[in-house]
């Protein structure tokens, strides 16, 4: 049974959104796509971000962008400011005919564990900017994650992240365009500092270090024992890739 929409609202600012979030059934959605599929007898009242003035790239400085939650994956494609891995990243996350619809701040709150997206902003030291009705807060990626989902009247405002440095990402899936199975990415920052992040080990995409022993769960396309020994080897060639 589809879930049956009661209401729909599409505010035009933060503040008309809260609002609307006050109503029963309320949920948010940015370009909609994880929607489709959810099955309830339950009415849900739709609230839709798309002109709330969430979208954009907008360099902050010259090692700081700030991109904001509407703004849709297929416009982090085409964005000569994105890092060129946080773009190809974006590229594989969905069909193109889906990429110009599902928005960055959906991609977050979704977490896919899988997601080569999720493990390319953590390497970039992500930042999501979270309003709620007494202010804006920011947070790292990672811990966001962790503590999602997030209350019925937080909204994912933007995610700002650090474009200095060198990237690289290695990747195993059961075809080239497949969904992949384990994601390593690995980035050093202008500090020369190095971050690891691996997807398909954990609930969600994590950052790790590169002797820290893994537990990932299993399921029919990978068991927990491939998903460790490919998350060895994928880190590997990662590494090399910013050597």
């Amino acid at each position: 049974m589809m879930k049956r929409i009661s209401a729909y609202s599409r505010p035009e600012s933060i503040g008309e959104a809260f609002a609307c979030l006050d109503g029963p059934g309320a949920v948010l959605i940015g370009g909609g796509t994880k929607l489709n599929g959810r099955t309830s007898s339950e009415p849900m009242s739709v609230v839709d971000l798309q002109v709330a003035g969430l979208d954009g790239i907008e360099r902050l400085d010259a090692g700081t962008l700030r991109i904001g939650a509407t703004t849709t994956l297929q416009q982090l494609v085409d964005s000569e400011d994105v890092p060129a891995v946080v773009r190809e990243a974006a590229r594989r996350e969905l069909p193109s005919t889906l990429r110009a619809q599902s928005t960055l701040g959906g991609a977050v709150v979704s977490a896919d564990r899988e997601s080569e997206l999720l493990a390319a902003l953590l390497v970039h030291d992500a930042v999501v900017f979270v309003a709620r009705p007494g202010g804006t807060d920011k947070m790292g990626l990672e811990a966001l994650l962790a503590h999602l989902p997030l209350a019925s009247h937080d909204i994912v405002t933007a995610v700002a992240i650090d474009t200095a440095g060198t990237a690289s990402v290695a990747r195993v899936a059961r075809t080239q365009a497949d969904k992949p199975i384990v994601v390593a990415a690995v980035r050093v920052g202008a500090d020369g500092r190095r971050r690891l992040a691996l997807a398909g080990v954990a609930s969600a995409p994590v950052l790790v270090e590169e002797e820290d022993e893994l537990d990932p769960p299993g399921d029919f396309r990978g068991s927990g024992e491939y998903r460790r020994a490919m998350a060895a080897v994928l880190i590997s060639r990662a590494i090399e890739g910013v050597s």
